[in-house]
């Protein structure tokens, strides 16, 4: 599908216009000096980084027996899962060798 040739002048007469405008509206941001804003409060200078509490030796411990035992119960889970997809299958497939009741 081809655009007329006008539709074609005037999105290339658009783009240009389009080109031009940026072009200006940068070299007035580039000419334009720096404002220097006065604040009534003065600002303070930032204070020394605060490292956050990091748990002590103990508590990773912790930690890490406490994801063990979240892995070990989703195991258990994903084989419970396993198990009962496992016997709906044989019940199915069961059900498929007998044919129609």
């Amino acid at each position: 599908m081809f655009l007329p040739l006008y539709s074609t002048m005037m999105l290339g007469f658009d783009r240009d216009l389009l080109i031009k405008e940026t072009l200006v509206f940068a070299q007035r941001v580039t000419a334009a000096k720096p404002v220097r804003i006065e604040t009534s409060t003065p600002i303070e200078p930032a204070k020394s980084f605060i490292q956050p509490n990091l748990p002590k030796p103990k508590d990773r411990l912790f930690e890490r027996e406490e994801i063990r035992q979240r892995v070990a119960d989703f195991k258990a889970t994903q084989l419970k899962f396993e198990r009962e997809r496992e016997e709906y299958f044989k019940r199915t497939l069961a059900k498929v060798h007998l044919g129609p009741d």
